[in-house]
This record gives structure tokens, C-alpha cells and sequence, in this order.
């Protein structure tokens, strides 16, 4: 091989390397891009969800809604080459995750406390009328109480859930902290607050169910 052909050669094998090396940083990019705004939006759809009271009816939609666009970041973010970055790829799918987790389970307990209130009113109302009571009343009474009954208990689990995540969160928190020092992350005192407010629920789902089965038909 002439000297001509050997340089022509050798720029082969250099704009090679330097066109695999170029294609590696343009995927490293790709992934930190990625797991940055899915993070960050996260953390977004999270202190929207820590500013709503537990059973608020417009919860119900909105987080319904930033979980399904989560859903979508997590597909996108899966697609990356997570072998570019191992540790910030697992850590921004954990994170990611933890909270989709949590607005589905905050609009989920949201939307069982509002049925257990309307199933206990329900209750309530059918009560109220037990001097012009008639046939079927009791078991109409009975079949109320029962729904309230369920309804009650499916809220306190709703709200336990939800506790639970939360309490959970400082580790996916902690965990993509380590590898994204700058991500925007819930503050803990939005994120004990709203734990709190899911105990609460919690307590008040129990105590409803309890009175509710001490409640007597006849």
C-alpha cells in the first residue's frame, strides 16, 4: 500500500473513532437531558399534588392526568441508553416511578374519601327519615350501610397507601440526589405535611367504619 493510501486510511479510521465518539457524547446528552426534565417535571406534579387537600374533587383529574404524562416521560426515559449512565438512568426511573406512584395513590384516595362521605350522607339522609319509614326501609337502610361500610374501609386503605409512599419518598429523594445534586426535590416540610394529612385520613376512615358497624339497624 502506497503512502497515499495509507493516509487516506488512517482518516478513515479517525473520523471513525471520532464519529462513534462524538455519537457517545450526543447519547450521554440525551440521557442527562432526559433524566433532568423528567425529574424536575415530576417534582413539578408533586408539590401541585402536596398544595391539594385530601378529597378535593379537582384532585381527582389533575393528578389522574400528570400521571399519564409521567407514564409517557418514563417510556422516553427508558429509551435512552441507560449505559451511558447507569446510576443516574436507575436513579431518575426510581424517582420518576415513586412519584407517579404517589399522585395515583393521593387521586385514588381522594376519590375514596369523597365516595365514603357521600355513601355515609347517603346513610345519614335514609336515617333521618326512619319516622315515615315504609316497606323496604330496612333493607334499604341495611344495603346503605353496608355501602358506607365498604366505602369506609376502602378509604382508610387508600389513605394508608398513601402514607406509606410518602414516607418512602426521602429514599428515591436521597437516591437522585446522589447522582443530580441540582434536581428540584419536594421540601420536606411540603412532604410531612402531606404525610400527616394522609395519617389523618387514615384515622378518619377508621373512626367512621368503627362507628359505622357499632351502628345499629332496626
Amino acid at each position: 500500500m502506497n503512502r497515499k493510501a495509507l493516509i487516506g486510511a488512517a482518516a478513515v479510521v479517525v473520523l471513525a473513532v471520532a464519529g462513534t465518539v462524538l455519537w457517545g457524547v450526543k447519547k450521554t446528552r440525551d440521557l442527562e437531558s432526559s433524566a433532568a426534565a423528567s425529574a424536575a417535571q415530576a417534582t413539578s406534579y408533586l408539590r401541585e399534588a402536596a398544595a391539594f387537600a385530601l378529597g378535593d374533587p379537582q384532585a381527582v383529574e389533575t393528578l389522574r392526568l400528570h400521571g399519564e404524562d409521567l407514564d409517557a416521560r418514563l417510556a422516553a426515559l427508558r429509551a435512552e441508553d441507560a449505559s451511558r449512565n447507569r446510576a443516574l438512568a436507575e436513579a431518575a426511573e426510581i424517582y420518576v416511578s415513586d412519584v407517579r406512584a404517589i399522585l395515583r395513590n393521593h387521586a385514588g384516595a381522594s376519590r375514596a374519601l369523597i365516595a365514603a362521605r357521600a355513601s355515609r350522607l347517603g346513610l345519614a339522609a335514609h336515617l333521618d327519615r326512619a319516622a315515615a319509614r315504609g316497606p323496604g326501609w330496612i333493607d334499604t337502610a341495611v344495603k346503605l350501610k353496608k355501602r358506607a361500610e365498604q366505602d369506609s374501609f376502602e378509604a382508610r386503605t387508600a389513605a394508608e397507601a398513601l402514607e406509606g409512599l410518602l414516607k418512602g419518598h426521602r429514599d428515591s429523594q436521597a437516591r437522585l440526589r446522589a447522582v443530580l445534586p441540582g434536581a428540584p426535590l419536594l421540601e420536606e416540610g411540603a412532604r410531612a405535611k402531606l404525610q400527616q394529612a394522609a395519617r389523618a385520613a387514615l384515622d378518619k376512615a377508621e373512626q367512621d367504619l368503627q362507628q359505622l358497624r357499632r351502628l345499629p339497624i332496626a
